[in-house]
């Protein structure tokens, strides 16, 4: 049965499907030794052979790995600055297979999902999924319900509305769930009412809670895990 050709590539573990579409545009893909530039182009992955960048590839099994991100790791596989990335922390055995799954700042600790997995990264990604992601924030001072509710139904930021969100309060410690990712978000949001965030955990992706990890600490996983 043939499949459309970004999606043989993720499922290959080879890149995400969205960036797979950008080298299929780019020229970089071929197939049977032809170049394809047609994101409708499909494979038959039983009898059509691939390339990628020049490199043939074949379907992979799937990885799934979760870490406790401490702070002060940058979510790359190698930093200009020199500074320590999440790869230092996982088993060496797996850190050319797998990509991150979103990113965490430098600063924010907590949940992180690696895997080679293209099609969950899409779906976990992808805006129009709405997957939460829970947040444990703490802040210089205590969120007032006002701005509690704002929160929840939506605010504006940089001329543009988040979508509603769930908070918990209890003085300043934060539960947010949020299913978008704009960069700096959560800072940004309390920011806009004069508070500092002292720090960022991220405790859940899905159905996927941060429990009996250390922090530095991965562990494999299954897909049912996560969603």
């Amino acid at each position: 049965m043939k499949e459309r050709l970004q999606k043989f590539i993720s499922n290959a573990g080879i890149t995400s499907r969205r960036n797979a579409e950008k080298l299929i545009v780019a020229g970089k893909i071929k197939v049977n030794g032809q170049v394809v530039t047609e994101l409708g182009s499909k494979v038959d992955p039983s009898a059509d052979q691939v390339e990628v960048e020049g490199k043939k590839i074949t379907l992979q099994r799937k990885i799934y790995l979760v870490l406790n991100k401490p702070k002060k790791y940058v979510t790359t596989r190698k930093d200009k600055l020199n500074r320590k990335t999440v790869y230092d922390l996982l088993p060496a055995i797996y850190r050319n297979l797998v990509w991150p799954v979103g990113r965490l700042d430098y600063t924010t600790e907590g949940l992180l999902i690696f895997t080679n997995d293209g099609e969950l990264t899409q779906t976990l990604t992808h805006p129009s999924k709405e997957h939460e992601k829970e947040y444990e924030v703490v802040l210089d001072k205590a969120l007032s319900a006002g701005r509690a509710d704002k929160i929840r139904n939506g605010m504006m930021l940089d001329g543009k509305k988040t979508s509603p969100a769930k908070l918990q309060v209890n003085g300043k410690t934060v539960r947010l769930t949020i299913h978008e990712g704009w960069n700096r978000q959560i800072k940004r949001m309390f920011a806009a009412f004069g508070l500092t965030v002292r720090s960022i955990k991220r405790i859940r992706i899905g159905k996927l809670q941060l429990s009996g990890l250390e922090l530095g600490q991965s562990k494999i996983i299954q897909r049912k895990d996560i969603i």
